[in-house]
C-alpha cells in the first residue's frame, strides 16, 4: 500500500472515523493494521504486463501461469490482430492460433470508478484499495465480493446491499456498525456475532433473531448491557492497539464435542423439505441443448467438469449428527479453511440453540469471553429467505427455486453446481458470480449474459462462447478485450453465413467431447497458454 497516494490518505481518514464509531476512539493508522485486515481476503496476484512490464493485479487464481497479461487501459489502447480464415479450421487450430495472441486483462476498473489502487474487477466504485470484485460501493479496503451501495468497509468478504462501517465482516447484508461478524442480516452494532437476523446491540452471540442487548446469548437490561459493552470495547480496543490484531470470531470457536447441556437443547432432527431433482435435470438438459444443439442428461455425471471453477457447497456433519451445508464461494475460501467443523450446525439446530447462553459471571471481561465463547459458539451457514422451494444442498437461498448444489442462490431459478448465482438468473450451471443472465454454462464474474459458454469478465453478451473481458458481443467465439462485435471468431468479424457454418462445426466438436468424456479440454482460463 502506497501511504502517499490520495486513495490511502482518504481511506485512512475513513478508517479513523470508522474506528471512532466502533471502538469509541481512534486506534492508529490504517497501514498498521494492513496484515490483519487482509486475513480473510483471498490473495491478489501481481503479474507483469506483457506490453509495458508494469504491475497488473489479478483477483482470481485460475489463469494459466504462462499466459500474457495486460492492464485494462492497455487493452483499450492495443490494436489486436484478428485471426485469418485459414486459422479457423477446428478447436485445436483456433487455440493454436490464438494462444500467442490472447491477453488476459487484470486491474479491471470499469464504469464510473475513480480512485482505485491495486485492485481487480471494480465497477462504478470509488476509493478502493487492495480489493477484488467491488460493485457500486465506496471506501473499501482489503475486501472482496462487496456489492451494491456498501461503504466504509475494511477487511471483509461477501457484503451486499447498503452495508456501512463494517470491519472484518463475512456474508452479511443490510447491516451497519459491525465488527467481526458472519451471516448477519438487517442488524446493527454487533461485535463477534454469527447467524443473526434483525438484531441490534449484541456481542458474542449466535443464532439470534430480532434480539437486543445480549452478550454471550444472555439478555441483559439495557443499562447493564451498555455499561458492560463499554468495558469490553475498551479492553478489546487496548489489545488491538497493542498487538495490531485480534483473534477472529472463528478462532474463538471450538472443535470439541459440545457439552451434554448443549446437546440437551437439540430436541428434534431437521425436517427435510420436499425436493425433486427432476425439474433441475430437465433444466440442465434444456440449457445444454440451447448451447450445443444436442441432448444429454444426468447432471451429476458432469459434476467434476461443472465444478472445476465453481464448487459451491461443502457438506459436513454437525456435532449433533446431522448434515449441514457451507457455501464455499471463492471469496470465503480462507474462512472456510479456518472454521472448526464442530462449530457448524444446520438451520434447524440453530433455531434450537438460540437459548443456549453463558452465565453473567462468564461475560464480565474480554479475557473471560475469549475462554468461554466456545461453549455457545455454534452457528449455521445456512440462510433461507423470501420465497423459495425445491432447494437441494444449497446453504443460501433467497427468492430461489429449483436450485441444486449452489453456494448462494439469490433471485434465481433452475440453477445448479454454481458458487454464487444471482440476482436475477435462470438456467445457469457451473458458474460463479453471474448476474442478470440466463441459459449459461461455465460463466464467471459477468452480467447480462444470454446463451453463453465459457465467458469471464464480460457484460451484455449473447450467443457467445469463450470470451474474456468483452462487452456487447452477439454471436461471437474466442474473443478477448473487445466490444460491440457480431459474427466474430478470434476478434475477426465474418459474413453471417460463414460465421454460422464455422460455429456449427465448433459447437458440434465441443458437444461430442463433453458428452463422451464428461468434460472439455479447454476452458476460458487455459486457452491463453494451452499451446505454450
Amino acid at each position: 500500500m502506497d501511504t502517499n497516494s490520495p486513495v490511502y490518505n482518504e481511506l485512512n481518514k475513513v478508517w479513523k472515523s470508522t474506528c471512532r464509531i466502533l471502538f469509541g476512539e481512534e486506534i492508529g493508522e490504517l497501514k498498521e493494521y494492513e496484515e490483519w485486515l487482509k486475513e480473510y481476503m483471498p490473495p491478489l496476484t501481481t503479474v507483469k504486463s506483457s506490453i509495458s512490464g508494469k504491475e497488473v493485479i489479478l483477483g482470481l487464481p485460475y489463469y494459466c501461469k504462462d499466459a500474457h497479461f495486460i492492464a485494462l487501459d492497455e487493452a483499450r489502447e492495443r490494436s489486436i490482430e484478428p485471426l485469418t480464415i485459414n486459422e479457423i479450421k477446428d478447436i485445436d487450430s483456433i487455440i493454436e492460433a490464438i494462444s500467442e495472441k490472447w491477453e488476459y486483462c487484470g486491474s479491471k476498473i470499469s464504469g464510473r470508478s475513480t480512485y482505485v489502487d491495486s485492485s481487480d474487477t471494480v465497477f462504478d466504485s470509488h476509493y478502493i484499495a487492495d480489493s477484488f470484485n467491488v460493485y457500486k460501493s465506496t471506501y473499501v479496503f482489503a475486501s472482496a465480493g462487496v456489492r451494491t451501495d456498501c461503504k466504509y468497509i475494511f477487511g471483509s468478504v461477501g457484503l451486499t446491499d447498503g452495508e456501512e462501517f463494517i470491519i472484518r465482516g463475512c456474508g452479511s447484508s443490510y447491516s451497519k456498525r459491525c465488527f467481526d461478524i458472519r451471516t448477519v442480516l438487517k442488524s446493527s452494532d454487533l461485535y463477534f456475532c454469527a447467524n443473526c437476523d434483525g438484531c441490534s446491540d449484541l456481542m458474542f452471540s449466535f443464532n439470534q433473531k430480532n434480539k437486543r442487548n445480549m452478550i454471550g446469548n444472555l439478555s441483559l437490561p439495557k443499562d447493564k448491557y451498555f455499561s458492560l459493552k463499554s468495558k469490553l470495547i475498551a479492553e478489546i480496543r487496548d489489545e488491538l492497539k497493542k498487538k495490531k490484531k485480534l483473534p477472529s470470531l472463528f478462532q474463538l470457536l471450538s472443535n470439541k464435542e459440545p457439552s451434554e447441556d448443549v446437546k440437551s437443547y437439540i430436541k428434534e432432527k431437521v425436517q427435510e423439505r420436499p425436493t425433486n431433482i427432476t425439474p433441475i435435470e430437465k433444466a440442465f438438459s434444456s440449457t445444454f441443448k440451447v448451447l450445443f444443439k444436442k441432448e444429454t442428461s444426468g447432471i451429476d455425471q458432469y459434476e467434476r467438469w461443472l465444478s472445476k471453477y465453481a464448487e459451491g457447497v461443502k457438506e459436513v456433519i454437525s456435532p449433533f449428527g446431522q448434515s449441514a451445508y457451507v457455501d464455499t464461494i471463492y471469496e470465503f475460501g480462507k474462512i472456510v479453511n479456518i472454521v472448526p467443523e464442530k462449530s457448524i450446525i444446520n438451520e434447524s439446530e440453530a433455531f434450537q440453540l438460540e437459548k443456549v447462553s453463558l452465565s453473567e459471571n462468564e461475560i464480565q471481561s474480554w479475557s473471560m469471553l475469549k475462554r468461554n465463547v466456545e461453549k455457545i459458539g455454534f452457528a449455521s451457514w445456512e440462510f433461507y429467505g423470501g420465497t423459495f422451494g425445491n432447494v437441494i444442498k444449497c446453504p443460501v437461498a433467497i427468492n430461489a427455486s429449483n436450485a441444486y448444489k449452489c453456494g448462494g442462490a439469490i433471485n434465481a431459478e433452475y440453477i445448479g453446481m454454481s458458487r454464487a448465482a444471482g440476482p436475477n438468473v435462470k438456467y445457469i450451471f457451473g458458474s460463479d458470480r453471474v448476474y442478470d443472465s440466463q441459459f449459461c454454462i461455465s460463466c464467471y464474474y459477468s452480467a447480462g449474459l444470454t446463451r453463453c459458454f465459457e465467458v469471464d469478465s464480460c457484460e451484455n453478451c449473447s450467443d457467445t462462447y469463450f470470451a474474456h473481458n468483452c462487452e456487447g458481443l452477439q454471436d461471437a467465439m474466442f474473443c478477448w478485450n473487445t466490444k460491440g462485435k457480431r459474427y466474430a471468431i478470434g476478434n475477426a468479424q465474418l459474413p453471417p453465413d460463414q460465421y454460422r457454418k464455422i460455429k456449427d462445426m465448433l459447437v458440434e466438436q465441443m458437444a461430442d467431447e463433453i458428452i463422451k468424456t464428461k468434460q472439455l479440454r479447454y476452458d476460458i482460463y487455459n486457452i491463453g497458454c494451452s499451446k505454450k
